[in-house]
């Protein structure tokens, strides 16, 4: 551990289930050392603090937070494919091109966060709380968004084709340059309008 303009550097190297290794760094703020010690060992950590943690191009696949705290976390073009993150805080979070491929991502807020560019193809997201979440450009190809909250978010040019939205929470005219092909509108209804 080397410390550097009051900052703690922290190297970790995750083994993953399937004997993948990957090496990332993670410089933090306000998380709890115990918490980061217990993830970096196992990529399991349920109910931690990890807030303001930067996991910027981690590999993260399979791993499990649920119910943790990422408020402010850096997450960018990290690999969560499969993750679990059901129930997580995700606030402010930078998710821009986080590959979340099939994450378990149920009741998670993600108010504010940016999250241009990330892939959630197949992510259920249901009953998420989205508001003020940039997803602008990102791919949510087959997501179930159920019930999830998108309230002021910026959808703009974002892919939602056969993405479940039924009883989601959309402002008018926040779809008006996603595309939508398949897709299962709040309404229950289905929209074909970019196929």
């Amino acid at each position: 551990m080397a410390v550097w303009s009051g900052l703690v550097v922290v190297c970790m190297k995750a083994t993953l289930a399937t004997s993948l290794a990957g090496f990332f760094p993670a410089v933090a703020l306000g998380w709890d050392p115990s918490d980061l010690n217990r993830f970096r060992g196992t990529l399991s950590c349920t109910d931690c603090n990890l807030r303001n943690a930067n996991l910027a191009g981690a590999d993260l696949r399979a791993s499990n937070l649920a119910g943790s705290d990422l408020t402010d976390a850096s997450l960018y073009y990290s690999s969560l494919i499969g993750a679990d993150l059901a129930d997580v805080i995700l606030d402010r979070a930078d998710l821009r091109g986080a590959n979340l491929f099939y994450a378990v991502l149920p009741r998670v807020h993600f108010i504010g966060s940016d999250m241009t560019g990330a892939n959630l193809t197949g992510a259920d997201l249901s009953g998420a709380d989205l508001t003020r979440a940039d997803l602008s450009g990102s791919n949510l190809f087959a997501a179930n968004l159920s019930g999830a909250k998108l309230s002021e978010a910026n959808l703009g040019h974002a892919s939602f084709r056969r993405a479940d939205m039924s009883g989601a929470v959309v402002d008018d005219g926040q779809l008006e340059t996603a595309f939508l092909c398949e897709t299962i509108m709040p309404d229950g209804q289905s929209n074909d309008r970019d196929c």
